[in-house]
């Protein structure tokens, strides 16, 4: 036996799928303004966050305090390998590193910059303080040994190597050009190429500043599934 519908209860079954569309719709919606809302953190430089480098050094500064990763929480901190007699990139680097804290404005003193000299045997401490100090009075100095110069380097995985000039006694120090940048907690988010635009290197470093802090002990970079050692 065949049953009749009503036309007001097919009308009413309609107007309910509508309904149920029109709710399915208006969430996807919204889920899709709300993706579009959170745009993707890119930075300029390279990001090495999920790269086990930079945790495990300590290396005296040039009053003979042994530092590490830790005596610079609290700010972004731009970390770079070089030498006092370095023709070129080096004094570019710290140019460019005073040029950054001054489009910073009054967050200036949020940038912690580190110098390690890979040239111990001509820079002692007090020719590297009297080095960085001429740039940026609030620089840091490292001055280590050959050994610890050398534990120091691989853990950055970074290259430096002495190479003999013409005249006898005469060298110089070739080494990796780039800086190492650490978020406020500590963590080595980024290697910035030498010749990266001051503006790019700027907005970089204003990025890290901005980004809030972890719960204490909760280590893991943003966007990284590594858990970072301690």
């Amino acid at each position: 036996m065949s049953r009749n519908h009503s036309p007001t209860t097919g009308l009413a079954a309609l107007a309910r799928k509508l309904r149920l569309s029109t709710v399915l719709i208006t969430a996807a919606s919204l889920l899709l303004v709300a993706c579009a809302a959170k745009p993707r953190v890119d930075f300029y430089g390279k990001d090495i966050a999920c790269e086990d480098l930079g945790q495990h050094w300590s290396l005296p500064d040039s009053t003979g305090v042994a530092r590490t990763p830790a005596d610079f929480n609290g700010k972004v901190t731009y970390l770079f390998f070089g030498f006092t007699s370095c023709p070129d990139v080096c004094p570019t680097t710290m140019v460019e590193l005073n040029r950054v804290k001054h489009l910073m404005g009054s967050d200036a003193d949020n940038l912690q910059v580190v110098f390690v000299t890979v040239d111990p045997a001509r820079d002692t401490p007090a020719v590297a303080e009297t080095y960085v100090k001429a740039f940026d009075p609030t620089a840091t100095a490292l001055v280590g040994n050959d050994q610890q110069l050398a534990a120091m380097a691989a853990s950055f995985k970074a290259f430096y190597d002495r190479e003999d000039g013409t005249l006898p006694g005469t060298y110089t120090m070739s080494h990796t050009s780039g800086g190492y940048v650490f978020d406020r907690q500590g963590r080595l988010r980024l290697f910035a190429p030498f010749g990266m635009p001051v503006e790019q290197l700027f907005s970089d470093i204003q990025r890290l500043t901005l980004e809030p802090t972890l719960p204490v002990g909760q280590r893991n970079p943003p966007g990284c599934s590594v858990e970072a050692s301690s």
